[in-house]
């Protein structure tokens, strides 16, 4: 379970006492998040998360807030801090910056189908155009500078067939940004919206949560990390060409990239399986010692065969 900071009874009961929300009745950690600490509270006026943050400090922390709470404002349902009783809407927690939200309606989808991948395209198109107006303008913490960083330390401890595609990728990335940054639009991404971070109810999106990854970037670059998750068969790293097809045709039609972004997809579709690739291995390697939470990391090989995929076959993004 990715419970990095163990919160007892009372301090539950001391923190939930800081809000609007009733009598705590019960809580329980959240699997499956490798970054941050997560918990169901239940309380007597309803179901919330309380997310402790381990990777950022607190000054870090309002800008995802503010992301957040714009997006909210453009009528998105995602997952805004509430405000506790001294008009805060950031805590520290066991020393780690904290926030509560309310828990959405809906679950997590088993896997993608061509119809919610078709739903996704539509959404992302909104998000991007949503974005394209808030005023902060931050760095993705894992961007440019630190995959360069991260790759070179790292590829040494990879096998050699593993490390050139790697280090080429990041190469032939940097060559093309060199004469196309300026060209491709950006705004505020989410940058991790994988489908595990959206909920439906039946076959409805009801809510897209964990916006901790947002960042102002290419938006070529968001909707290349959605269609690497969305749309790949993980156990080969193969596009489903039908489910490709129904996401980019229905983001397209909301949003028509311009002829550069459209030069730079495959490109996109590249960096971005080496951004998450770079980050597993991280993972991975930074829990190698530690069994426990070596186990709580995602498999870096899922998207080392992604990259692998997208270097023998990218397809246009306009072809269809």
């Amino acid at each position: 379970m990715a419970v990095y900071t163990t919160l007892t009874d009372s301090d539950m009961r001391g923190l939930v006492a800081d809000y609007y929300l009733g009598e705590l009745v019960s809580f329980q950690g959240i699997s499956g998040g490798v970054e941050n600490t997560n918990y169901f509270l239940t309380t007597t006026t309803g179901k919330y998360v309380l997310t402790l943050f381990e990777e950022f400090e607190l000054e870090e922390v309002p800008y995802f807030l503010d992301v957040v709470a714009h997006l909210k404002h453009k009528g998105f349902n995602v997952p805004a801090a509430l405000i506790d009783n001294h008009g805060e809407r950031l805590r520290v927690v066991k020393g780690r910056p904290a926030i509560i939200v309310d828990c959405f309606a809906g679950g997590l989808l088993e896997g993608t189908t061509v119809e919610s991948c078709r739903l996704m395209g539509k959404v992302l198109a909104q998000l991007h155009s949503a974005g394209m107006d808030f005023p902060e303008h931050r760095e993705s913490h894992r961007g440019m500078d630190w995959w360069r960083a991260t790759s070179k330390s790292l590829a040494p401890e990879l096998p050699p067939e593993q490390s050139r595609l790697l280090l080429e990728q990041i190469a032939e990335f940097d060559t093309f940004i060199g004469e196309y940054d300026d060209q491709l639009a950006k705004g505020t991404i989410h940058g991790d919206l994988f489908y595990n971070n959206t909920l439906f109810e039946g076959d409805q999106l009801s809510a897209i949560i964990d916006f901790y990854n947002a960042c102002y970037s290419w938006l070529m670059y968001d909707l290349a990390i959605v269609v690497n998750d969305w749309c790949t068969d993980f156990s080969t790293g193969e596009l489903d060409m039908d489910k490709y097809h129904a996401l980019i045709n229905e983001y397209v039609h909301e949003r028509k990239p311009s002829a550069a972004e459209i030069v730079s997809w495959p490109h996109m579709l590249r960096i971005a399986g080496v951004r998450f690739w770079l980050s597993r291995l991280e993972a991975w390697h930074g829990a190698k010692d530690d069994p426990e939470r070596l186990a709580q990391q995602h498999d870096p090989e899922e998207f080392q065969r992604i990259v692998a995929s997208r270097v023998r076959f990218a397809p246009s993004l306009m072809e269809n």
